[in-house]
């Protein structure tokens, strides 16, 4: 069964019986100033707040080679380069200190290129993702979930045959059904850890629906180990997604649960504006608590019962809840520094 063989990526443990990870992939070019690195590893840090597990970059020049080095020894989370047609970034990605690398066996090349970015992991006891998404597969006349599959396998008898098993297959599409069909047919045959995604899945609403269907439905079934929520918008909505899916499969605990009304006619209270202003913090912290911001007298006490803490709103007065309990009420103005001051100390 699929996560019988377990894979280490930096400190991260992925494999049957073990957690899920949440991977995102960062939206730009690598930068080369300094200030700007510093920032680019305190927004890392953001994201390993959020949930995120790992974090993949492109690596599509060694003049990123001083940068990327800077950001392998300074992250939080494990690093991955991504990698296309040339086999010899991916032996300096590895020179650099990232902690996996991901090829595409439908461009990296020759069985010897392979053979050298293998033997290079191997001397450091790094990870590789053999990566297939089914816009850039190798040539083949049976159907891509088969072609996907079979490549993936043939690929894993070669690293076998070199002695190298630390490592990870995605398979992926931008639809969702052949997403599920060929990451089934890998899981029936092989033991490997499986990276999950639906690759170009456009914007938020959409991709958090292909997603939620695909990945939700292979997870259920106890195949896949790490997953990629890929959105056309900011990496932060990605690792929330993943995040999200992970706690309602009950995969997850971490984190706070934010419960919200989608707003009526009946709101006097801008819960949603309140959401807004708030939900970054939220998300960011580590308590295992439920939060629920109503935007009426309606539905509002009643969320709040089953809530750790709550927020709803009449007019001007904004009642702060604590298991159900009426505890406080407040201005608009002062409710933001409340509730954060309730799970503070919650």
């Amino acid at each position: 069964m699929t996560g019988e063989q377990q894979v280490h990526i930096g400190d991260k443990l992925i494999g049957r019986g073990l957690p899920v990870l949440v991977q995102t992939m960062y939206d730009s070019a690598i930068p080369h100033e300094t200030d700007e690195l510093e920032e680019l590893i305190r927004r890392i840090g953001k994201l390993n707040a959020m949930g995120c597990d790992v974090i993949r970059f492109s690596y599509p020049s060694a003049e990123d080679h001083d940068a990327f080095s800077y950001l392998c020894r300074k992250s939080p989370i494990p690093i991955v380069a991504d990698i296309h047609f040339d086999y010899k970034l991916a032996l300096d990605a590895l020179n650099c200190g990232a902690h996996k690398i991901r090829i595409n066996p439908g461009n990296i090349g020759a069985k010897w290129k392979v053979e050298e970015v293998v033997k290079s992991a191997k001397d450091r006891g790094k990870a590789i993702r053999i990566g297939l998404n089914s816009g850039s597969l190798p040539r083949g006349n049976d159907p891509a979930e088969l072609l996907m599959s079979n490549t993936a396998l043939e690929y894993l008898s070669w690293f076998e045959q070199w002695g190298f098993t630390n490592t990870v297959v995605s398979l992926k599409a931008s639809d969702s059904e052949l997403t599920l069909k060929a990451n089934r047919l890998f899981a029936s045959q092989s033991p490997y850890p499986l990276h999950l995604g639906v690759t170009e899945a456009g914007s938020v609403i959409s991709a958090v629906t292909r997603s939620t269907w695909a990945l939700g439905q292979l997870l259920s079934e106890g195949i896949g180990n790490t997953i990629r929520i890929s959105i056309t918008g900011d990496i932060e909505s990605e690792v929330q997604a993943g995040v999200e899916l992970l706690r309602t499969l009950g995969m997850r605990k971490k984190g706070i649960r934010i419960v919200s009304c989608p707003r009526c006619g009946r709101h006097s209270f801008d819960s949603q504006g309140f959401l807004a202003s708030v939900e970054q913090e939220l998300l960011t912290i580590d308590k295992d608590l439920t939060v629920a911001i109503m935007g009426c007298q309606v539905n509002g006490p009643g969320e709040a019962k089953s809530a750790d803490l709550a927020i709803t709103g009449l007019g001007n007065s904004i009642f702060l809840y604590e298991k159900g309990k009426l505890v406080k009420k407040v201005t608009q103005q002062d409710a933001k520094a409340a509730l954060l001051e309730a799970i503070e100390h919650a």
